[in-house]
């Protein structure tokens, strides 16, 4: 029996069942929140169930060490670690795959500004797939290229979340020597509806298409990334969007108000990983190691991971930590967020006001988190001024 019942409390959109189908009888179908879902054409299927036995959820699959080693690192490329949503560690380990005569599989910008993953074979391409893009991303039939490229004896790294990580292994049903998965510490999938209502506010204001979107935008450094984003438009104008002005992070961050269903109860969190390297933002770095300007926490989760990250050590400063870091400084490590019981109320109600009051509306902040927040803000601005007089 195909895929037809889908229990969006469990389904993550990973597209292992769509890659799997024989027929191509499975499409990823938007709901009216903008999430993709498995659509069956009953004409199409021939009931060969394969569609079940790939799908991830609620199965037991091999994970790798349970007790990986941890790093603080970053890149020593200065525009490399700039760029980068941390330390700039996937660049280096994607640099070095295709030194390997490699591709590296990742989610890029399209022209819409939507996310979609793709495979790249050159350094050009590694740009495109640089830094964080906070909505969840479409796969299209990017497992099924992988499988070719494995076929032919080529190395593949495959960087995504987890659950897009355990997809792919389901979808390949077998490990390949020349597969190195990468996922990251994931706080859940943004709607793509949610977001491209927020951009169209911004063009509307700007009077102009948007070109790029570069979230963890470090002008105001590191720490101060997360609420940071740069949006560039086609009439050159750019905005920068800071602390609570940046309607989208702090729907995402302080409302938890378009998260996919799934993520309130994922399955691929903690230390049982199905990838061979996991990374994050340090944030629970010592401050004697920290110049904010970002550092990568990577945990090295299987022989492949390791063999690869020794490949890069000539290309980064890194220290090893402890476990008990980890966790400390990423809470989605081990959790999943609690999503806002008004989420589906907000998404039902995009386009009747402007983004950012909609978003006022359903994620208030107070006076005192406000003031608390700029304080803070400018504290840090000052102990960097400090630190840097003293260099």
């Amino acid at each position: 029996m195909a895929i037809n019942v889908i229990d969006k409390i469990k389904c993550t959109g990973c597209c292992a069942c769509m890659n799997s189908c024989p027929t191509a009888a499975i499409k990823m179908e938007m709901d009216e929140a903008g999430f993709g879902y498995p659509k069956v054409d009953t004409n199409l299927c021939i009931n060969c169930e394969v569609c079940e036995r790939v799908c991830p959820i609620d199965k037991e699959q091999q994970t790798v060490d349970s007790s990986p080693e941890v790093y603080a690192a970053w890149s020593m490329n200065p525009e490399v670690r700039f760029k980068s949503t941390s330390g700039g560690m996937f660049s280096e380990l994607a640099y070095a795959v295709l030194q390997l005569g490699g591709v590296v599989a990742g989610a890029v910008y399209r022209s819409d500004n939507l996310v979609e993953h793709v495979i790249v074979t050159d350094a050009k391409g590694i740009d495109r797939l640089r830094q964080s893009k906070y909505l969840q991303s479409e796969i299209g039939d990017v497992y099924k290229q992988i499988k070719t490229y494995l076929g032919d004896g080529v190395y593949v790294m495959f960087v995504g979340s987890p659950c897009q990580v355990a997809g792919l292994k389901s979808f390949l049903r077998k490990d390949y020597e020349k597969l190195i998965t990468v996922d990251f510490i994931c706080r859940g999938m943004n709607s793509p509806k949610a977001y491209r209502y927020w951009l169209n506010d911004l063009e509307e204001r700007y009077n102009s298409k948007v070109t790029n979107v570069w979230f963890k935008y470090k002008k105001h450094g590191w720490k101060e990334s997360p609420r940071c984003t740069k949006v560039t438009f086609e009439n050159g104008k750019e905005c920068i969007l800071d602390a609570d002005k940046n309607s989208f992070m702090r729907g995402y961050l302080d409302g938890n108000l378009y998260l996919r269903p799934s993520c309130s109860d994922c399955q691929f969190k903690g230390i049982a990983r199905r990838s061979d390297i996991t990374l994050a933002d340090f944030w629970s770095i010592p401050k004697k190691l920290d110049d904010d300007k970002g550092t990568s926490m990577v945990l090295i989760n299987s022989e492949k991971g390791r063999n690869l990250f020794g490949k890069i050590k000539d290309k980064m400063f890194y220290y090893q930590r402890s476990f008990e870091e980890v966790s400390k400084g990423n809470v989605c490590f081990r959790e999943s967020a609690v999503i806002n019981p008004k989420g589906e109320e907000f998404l039902g109600r995009l386009g009747e006001k402007k983004f950012d009051h909609l978003v006022r509306e359903y994620a208030p902040i107070s006076l005192k988190k406000g003031v608390r927040r700029e304080l803070s803000r400018i504290k840090r601005y000052l102990l960097r001024k400090i630190d840097w007089g003293r260099r």
